[in-house]
C-alpha cells in the first residue's frame, strides 16, 4: 500500500467519523446564520451591535461579522443539541420515563428558565430590555413550565372539551402536589402584584426598585401558606374502598385487585390515578362508577407495590423524608383520596403483616341495590397494565 493510498484512506476515515456526522449541525448554523444576518441588515438593525475586539490577537470585528459569529455559534450548540438527541434517543427516552411526573417538571421548569435567562441576557447586552424585565422574564418562565408539565401529565385523556381536561389534571395535581402547586399559584400572584406596585409607584413619581420585591416576597409566602392550607381543607380523605380478594391468573405477568365500595354513595374511577406503596403513580385506564356494595377488578402490573413500605430519608433536625407508604393510594378527578383498606384475606394473600389498614371481613348486603355485588368482573373489568405516572 503506497503513502498516498494510505493519506486517501486516513481523510476518508476522518470524514466519515467527525465531519460527515457533524455536517447537518454545520449546514443548520450557516443558515440561521445568513438569515439573522440578512435579518438585522434589512432591518438596520446593525448600528446597535456593539464592536468586538478579540482576546489575545486584538481583532476588531465588524457589527455584520459579529452578528454571523453569534448566529453561527447559536446554531451550531442548536444543531449539536438536535443530533446528540437523535443519536441517542432511545436512551434517553429510557433514562426520562424513570423520573417522577415531579422530576419532569422541575427538571423542565430549570432548562426553560436558563433558556429564557441565556436569550435575555443577550438581549440587555444588546440595550434591548432592561434589569426588571430580565428577571421578571426568568421568575415566570419557571411556574409556568413547571405547571404546564404538571398538568400535561396530569391532565383527562378522554374529556373532549380543553377546560374539562385542564381542570381534571389540576384537581389531580392538587391532590398530589399540593405543596408545589400552591408555590407555583403563590409566585406567579406574587410576580403580578409587584409589577402592578411598581406601575403604580412609577406613575406617582415615588417608585422605589425594593418597594415592589418586598411585596411581592411577601405576598408570595402568605398566599403560598394560604392556598396550601385551602388544598390541605378540600382534600378529603376517605376509606371506603375494601380490597377483598387478590386473584394471580396464570401465564400473565399481572394480578387482579378486587375492591368493594363499603360506603353508601357511587365511587366515580373515571380518570383516577392510583400510588402504590413505594409512591409510584400509575393511571389504571379505568372508566367506570362503582356503586355502594358493588366490587370491581383492578388488573394490576406485577410492578406495582402493595406490601407496606416504611423508606424514609433521614434529614437535619431530626426530620424523615417519607420515602414510602402503608398502603395503596387511590386519587380521583372529584378531588377524593382513597386509602385501600384490607380483608384479611386479601392481606394474608400478599403477607400483609401490618395491622394498619385492615378490617373486619365485609358483610354481605341482600339489598336489590348491591344485587351485582359477586359479578366483579362486570364492574370494572380488566383495566389493563397500568400507565407508570410517577
Amino acid at each position: 500500500m503506497t503513502i498516498t493510498t494510505k493519506a486517501k484512506k486516513a481523510v476518508a476515515t476522518s470524514v466519515n467519523q467527525f465531519i460527515k456526522p457533524a455536517l447537518p449541525a454545520v449546514i443548520l448554523a450557516t443558515a440561521i446564520a445568513i438569515a439573522v444576518t440578512l435579518a438585522f441588515w434589512v432591518s438596520g438593525w446593525l448600528d446597535i451591535v456593539p464592536l468586538v475586539t478579540i482576546p489575545v490577537v486584538g481583532w476588531e470585528l465588524v457589527p455584520m461579522r459579529t452578528t454571523f459569529l453569534t448566529a453561527f455559534l447559536f446554531g451550531l450548540l442548536l444543531g449539536g443539541c438536535y443530533l446528540l438527541y437523535r443519536n441517542n434517543r432511545e436512551t434517553i427516552h429510557q433514562r426520562w420515563e424513570q423520573y417522577s411526573t415531579w422530576a419532569k417538571a422541575m427538571l423542565s421548569g430549570w432548562v426553560a428558565a436558563l433558556s429564557v435567562a441565556v436569550v435575555l441576557a443577550v438581549g440587555y447586552a444588546l440595550g434591548w430590555i432592561t434589569v426588571p424585565i430580565l428577571f421578571v422574564g426568568i421568575l415566570l418562565t419557571w411556574p409556568l413550565a413547571v405547571g404546564a408539565v404538571l398538568l400535561g401529565y396530569r391532565k383527562s385523556r378522554r374529556t373532549s372539551s380543553t377546560l374539562g381536561s385542564i381542570r381534571v389534571g389540576y384537581v389531580l395535581t392538587r391532590g398530589l402536589e399540593s405543596r408545589t402547586l400552591a408555590m407555583i399559584v403563590g409566585l406567579l400572584v406574587a410576580i403580578g402584584s409587584g409589577l402592578i406596585v411598581g406601575v403604580v409607584t412609577w406613575s406617582l413619581d415615588r417608585y422605589l426598585w425594593w418597594v415592589p420585591v418586598l411585596c411581592a416576597g411577601l405576598l408570595w409566602g402568605v398566599v403560598t401558606l394560604l392556598l396550601y392550607n385551602r388544598y390541605e381543607k378540600r382534600t378529603v380523605e376517605r376509606t371506603d374502598l375494601i380490597s377483598t380478594d387478590i386473584r394471580t391468573p396464570e401465564a400473565r405477568n399481572s394480578f387482579e385487585l378486587i375492591v368493594r365500595n363499603s360506603s353508601n354513595r357511587s365511587i366515580d374511577l373515571s380518570e383516577s390515578l392510583i400510588r402504590d406503596t413505594d409512591l409510584d403513580l400509575f393511571r389504571p385506564g379505568v372508566d367506570t362508577t362503582i356503586r355502594p356494595g358493588e366490587e370491581g377488578t383492578f388488573e394490576i402490573d406485577e410492578a406495582f407495590s402493595l406490601k407496606p413500605n416504611d423508606d424514609a430519608l433521614k434529614l437535619p433536625l431530626g426530620y424523615n423524608l417519607k420515602r414510602g407508604g402503608e398502603t395503596p393510594t387511590v386519587f380521583t378527578k372529584d378531588g377524593e383520596v382513597y386509602y385501600l383498606q384490607w380483608t384479611e384475606q386479601a392481606a394474608s394473600a400478599i403477607g400483609r403483616d401490618s395491622s394498619k389498614h385492615v378490617t373486619d371481613s365485609v358483610e354481605e348486603d341482600n339489598d336489590s341495590r348491591h344485587s351485582t355485588a359477586n359479578e366483579p368482573d362486570s364492574v370494572v373489568g380488566a383495566a389493563g397494565s397500568p400507565t407508570p405516572q410517577d
